[in-house]
């Protein structure tokens, strides 16, 4: 199921490491406005912006406009945080 990962949703950015393809991996939070669809707290992610480098079949638009980015795709699992 492909997740929004770009990155004008997110913000708090760190970069924690590189996938095998070379693209960033990243500590994130969601927008406030996004949150409640997308998750509170910190999250794990990529880019789409960068994926679409290595891996373009992996990313595609959401309804909202966004790109999102096919995790599977790029091999990782991806747990998602919706505590408030």
């Amino acid at each position: 199921c492909p997740i929004p990962s770009d990155s004008r949703v997110k913000e708090n950015v760190v970069r924690i490491g590189s996938h095998a393809s070379g693209i960033g991996l990243y500590l994130f939070d969601y927008q406030p406005q996004w949150r409640d669809a997308w998750g509170y707290g910190r999250q794990f992610g990529v880019m789409a912006d960068e994926v679409e480098t290595v891996m373009p079949e992996a990313v595609s638009i959401h309804p909202t406009g966004y790109r999102q980015v096919d995790y599977a795709m790029l091999g990782i699992e991806r747990a998602t945080n919706h505590l408030h």
